[in-house]
């Protein structure tokens, strides 16, 4: 695990510290985990406004094949919406496995 994290280059939204080469692995990994929920938290929102958006057009639209394919579209989002919520407890998950080991309980992640 430490040489993997040694080379590892994260891709994300956040800025990485100077200090982040010298830190612990438990610190690179809360870091990695944060930087995970900001980007799901991100897709997650803009799902969520094509959603609505969807939901506006098949009100608006007349044609029955249109609405059909705008209830298939939705179907799908609902579906990717699932998925990142189950990612996101997961990430959670492992934010709260990796805080316990590093510092040990917490009345923070009861």
């Amino acid at each position: 695990m430490k040489r993997l994290n040694k080379t590892r280059h994260v891709r994300g939204g956040m800025y990485w510290p100077k200090w982040y080469k010298t830190a612990s692995e438990y610190t690179k990994i809360g870091l990695q985990a944060w930087d995970i929920r900001l980007i799901l938290k991100e897709l997650k929102s803009r799902l969520v406004f094509s959603h609505l958006r969807l939901k506006h057009a098949e009100l608006v639209l007349s044609s029955k094949q249109e609405k059909a394919e705008l209830r298939f579209q939705k179907r799908i989002l609902d579906e990717h919406i699932k998925q990142i919520n189950k990612l996101l407890e997961e990430n959670e998950r492992l934010e709260r496995d990796n805080f316990k080991k590093e510092c040990g309980e917490s009345f923070i992640f009861s």
